[in-house]
């Protein structure tokens, strides 16, 4: 009998780990990307505190002058940082005679998504704030891959004519820019594998700073990365708050689709956590009503207000507000 008490409690210890799932989480931080460094005149390279250019006396057509230079960097998705900072004399770049030739060097871009930069050039004794954006083609510089034309980052860009070296309005988005990180197609690479394991998902986000003044969000899910799509609703996340997704639908991939995302200035920093639950839970919750279609054995959903909260329960395919005595 002992011997078949200690084959049956050595059979249990072998089950129970195929049924003790693991909760699995992942985070990714929201940034914004600060404008480049400076452009310095008479310097031959960029580093993470100035932007060199240089002008040379021969080689081109650019009339003589004092040029104010400035320059941002670009995403792959079409974003962009502010322009660099330009009202210090070492932004504008003299040229004498008439065979000159004006070399911009990249600057230094932070963000994992940034393949390349622009540069905005005023017109003669222009002052800041009034470069016109250049045009950028593969004569000027090696194009990077953005499909808006941009200097690659490993290219500088050398102007031998100053045609369009003109009196304009600054290049680049107001601050705090639209180039942020990571880009909001951020479900292709930040996606879980759930192996369908998993019945919960949660999402939590945290703001820092200036809170975002536009952020929403759906859960997505899917057979594979490509075939993710939103299931529930889309979320509004431009306060600190966490979302519970009223699911138990079994899935092999999950993942954060971040819609829409404007930061409120180059303070907002918004961090989202999605986390899995291998079971069911019996309340889900989030920040306003639910309106997907609900299924059995769902439970109830919270929609937690500032000041009121609202109970739902499944009725007939369809959220229902609880009406209490």
């Amino acid at each position: 009998m002992k011997k078949l008490l200690s084959l049956l409690a050595l059979l249990t210890l072998c089950v129970v780990p195929a049924f003790a799932q693991q909760t699995i989480s992942q985070s990714f931080t929201e940034v914004v990307n600060l404008a480049p460094a400076a452009v310095v005149v008479g310097q031959n390279f960029s580093t993470t505190t100035s932007t060199g250019a240089v002008a040379s006396t021969t080689g081109g057509a650019v009339a003589a002058g004092s040029y104010r230079i400035s320059v941002t960097c670009f995403s792959a998705t079409n974003t962009e940082t502010p322009q660099s900072t330009d009202t210090a004399a070492t932004s504008v770049l003299t040229t004498t005679g008439s065979t000159s030739t004006v070399t911009i060097f990249p600057p230094i871009c932070t963000g994992g998504n940034a393949v390349g930069w622009r540069m905005g050039v005023s017109a003669s004794g222009g002052a800041t704030a009034t470069e016109t954006l250049q045009t950028i083609n593969a004569t000027v510089c090696t194009l990077s891959v953005s499909s808006t034309a941009s200097c690659a980052l490993t290219s500088p860009a050398v102007f031998t004519a100053s045609t369009n070296f003109s009196a304009g309005s600054g290049i680049g988005p107001a601050t705090p820019g639209t180039f942020i990180s990571p880009a909001l197609a951020n479900q292709a690479n930040m996606a879980l594998f759930e192996n369908s394991n998993y019945r919960t998902r949660i999402v939590s986000w945290t703001i820092t700073g200036t809170v975002p003044s536009a952020c929403t969000f759906n859960i997505q899910t899917g057979a594979t990365v490509a075939a993710l799509a939103s299931v529930g609703q889309t979320i509004t996340c431009t306060a600190s708050g966490s979302y519970a997704l009223p699911s138990q639908a079994l899935a092999n991939f999950v993942a954060i689709n971040l819609a829409t995302y404007t930061a409120g200035d180059t303070t907002t920093v918004t961090t989202f956590t999605l986390t899995d639950l291998p079971y069911p839970i019996v309340n889900y919750w989030g920040p306003v009503a639910p309106t997907s279609a609900c299924t059995a054995y769902t439970g109830f959903f919270t929609a937690a207000a500032t000041t009121t909260s609202t109970i739902y329960t499944c009725a007939a395919g369809t959220w229902t507000a609880v009406t209490l005595p």
